[in-house]
């Protein structure tokens, strides 16, 4: 037994070399070292930049040192960051880094008076840059089953029908309220009610606008689209 364990020695002995040796030229050697790094952002790259370099990732460091988890931490704190890739080039010795950012549908006021954004998710955030135009909601309680009911909706309708809206807001019993103007309608307040059966209450709505007999109407109660009310 122990000419059998001291003949495999010297194997054990050389994998432990080239065990080292393979850890230094990842870890520590010039070799595979970053030369170049791209990070692409959305246009937030300055910003991304600011929390990774040189804290995280830098020029010469070994690109096996690189560590994902660690980059994905000091992103965290930006709430508009929803993946982050890291791509190593070994060979071309470069890094680059991709960051996808959640894509807002509304904003709201939150209760310390700032802006906040959510998306199709319902899910809130702010963002450096938000895209221009969004619908202002007025929450009578912000959570986040009513920016889940307001994202359901928005999702669910056509831009004609919210593009020129002067309110939209979701009661407490995250019910839909919109007030907009529509061709032929200078101001039409419009009850949805919850946000099952969209698509039939849009079909609806749409009907009711197309009678002789309704063009002065100045609300309409969709709450249940089988027995619409207007007034």
């Amino acid at each position: 037994m122990r000419k059998r364990r001291y003949r495999n020695a010297p194997g054990i002995l050389l994998a432990l070399v080239l065990i080292a040796l393979l850890g230094y030229f990842l870890g520590w050697s010039k070799a595979l070292e970053i030369r170049s790094i791209e990070i692409s952002a959305s246009g937030n790259e300055a910003i991304v930049t600011r929390l990774l370099i040189p804290k995280d990732i830098h020029i010469g460091l070994q690109i096996a040192r690189v560590s994902s988890q660690r980059i994905a931490h000091d992103l965290s704190a930006l709430t508009w960051v929803d993946s982050v890739k890291v791509d190593r080039r070994w060979l071309a010795h470069d890094l680059r880094i991709t960051i996808t950012e959640h894509h807002p549908i509304a904003q709201y006021i939150d209760t310390q008076g700032a802006t906040e954004y959510f998306d199709a998710q319902g899910y809130n955030f702010t963002t450096p840059n938000p895209p221009p135009g969004l619908p202002v909601i007025n929450f009578a309680t912000v959570g986040s089953d009513s920016r889940a009911a307001m994202a359901t909706f928005l999702s669910q309708t056509p831009a004609d029908l919210t593009a020129h809206l002067s309110s939209l807001s979701v009661d407490q019993g995250n019910l839909i309220n919109l007030t907009t103007s529509l061709p032929g309608y200078k101001e039409l307040a419009i009850s949805w009610g919850a946000t099952s059966d969209i698509p039939l209450k849009i079909r609806v709505l749409r009907q009711l606008l197309a009678l002789p007999e309704n063009k002065r109407i100045n609300s309409v109660d969709l709450s249940n689209p089988l027995s619409p009310i207007v007034k």
